[in-house]
């Protein structure tokens, strides 16, 4: 063939190779999913460090790591822009490809490791968790195991509860209940304060909240933040629904606080050098209805455990790359 290109197409770049290039097909080898999972827990996570604690392993291991895949690669996956670290156009093509190798390999891991499985699983998902990706990770787990049927429930936290107490749900996502007994698991995402690009009413001495109806740890956060630096705030919009508040902001009605699943574009991430204190993480944990989950709940609730953590991550990872939050914030590694 000569040094005739290989082209072949990912949704991010067209990745082109050849013999006197990359040589990615010819000398590259297989790929090792390990250092491929460090790899995409760097991109991911944004830092060495954060990726290290993911995977628990050292940042010297992490960074060893990196360096391996590189070599083997035989080009720079990520490159440095101030504070931040980010993906080379190579890097960005081998991402699609990662994260294809390794869902594969966790849906054939699911097959072989609990074959059999079959039966009806209700589950229940906080609104603004019940993200593309998530929803992804869930069908996965479907199409390894066809005789189950997932059954999906999105609303509230306080409505998921009560609906695993009747036996509407069999597991559910949500916020934790302080006053129930600790969760063997808790995941922390992050709070922000965000409004539409059409708000400028920013530094009004009363500002314009839009928030979830009580009761809501998220609007009592805003409050308690608020109320701290001694500034005045009115509820001027008030909904169930994390789509109805995300339009009604976008519509430039005031601020309110999301996790950073809930944050998308169009949106404008406020910081404490602009009236609006830090805000505490909110707290997620997976509830059963049953203590000793039957088969095929109690698999289904460890792979979901195995991904929530991935999943808010990747949250993060989609709000750090908002032009509006990059432009007053960096990407520490």
């Amino acid at each position: 063939m000569g040094n005739a290109a290989t082209t072949i197409s990912t949704s991010n770049r067209t990745f082109s190779e050849n013999s006197h290039k990359m040589g990615f097909m010819n000398t590259i080898g297989r790929l090792d999913i390990d250092l491929l999972e460090t790899f995409v827990a760097i991109a991911e996570a944004g830092s060495f460090t954060h990726a290290g604690e993911r995977l628990h392993r050292t940042q010297p291991t992490i960074s060893m790591q990196l360096k391996r895949l590189e070599e083997r690669i035989g080009n720079s996956l990520f490159k440095r822009s101030g504070r931040r670290i980010e993906l080379t156009s190579d890097g960005e093509a081998l991402l699609a490809y990662a994260y294809r190798i390794i869902n594969l390999s966790d849906e054939a891991k699911q097959n072989v490791s609990n074959p059999g499985l079959e039966g009806l699983i209700k589950v229940g998902l906080p609104e603004w968790f019940a993200t593309d990706q998530l929803q992804g990770l869930l069908c996965r787990f479907v199409r390894a195991h066809p005789s189950v049927k997932l059954q999906m429930h999105v609303t509230d936290s306080a409505t998921l509860r009560p609906m695993l107490e009747r036996g509407d749900l069999d597991i559910a996502l949500a916020i934790l209940d302080k006053e129930a007994d600790p969760p063997p698991r808790v995941w922390r995402e992050p709070l922000y304060w965000v409004c539409g690009d059409e708000f400028t009413n920013i530094s009004a001495a009363s500002v314009a909240l839009a928030l979830f109806v009580s009761p809501c740890p998220f609007r009592e956060h805003a409050a308690e933040a608020l109320e701290s630096i001694g500034r005045n705030w009115e509820e001027v919009f008030t909904s169930t629904s994390v789509a109805a508040i995300r339009v009604a902001l976008l519509s430039g009605i005031g601020v309110s606080v999301f996790p950073s699943g809930a944050v998308t574009a169009g949106m404008r991430v406020l910081t404490p050098n602009e009236g609006f204190p830090d805000l505490p993480p909110t707290e997620l944990s997976i509830y059963t209805a049953e203590k000793d989950p039957i088969e095929p709940i109690a698999s289904f609730a460890r792979y979901l455990t195995d991904f929530v953590g991935k999943a808010l991550i990747r949250n993060y990872q989609l709000t750090l790359a908002l032009p509006e939050y990059r432009a007053i914030n960096s990407m520490r590694t």
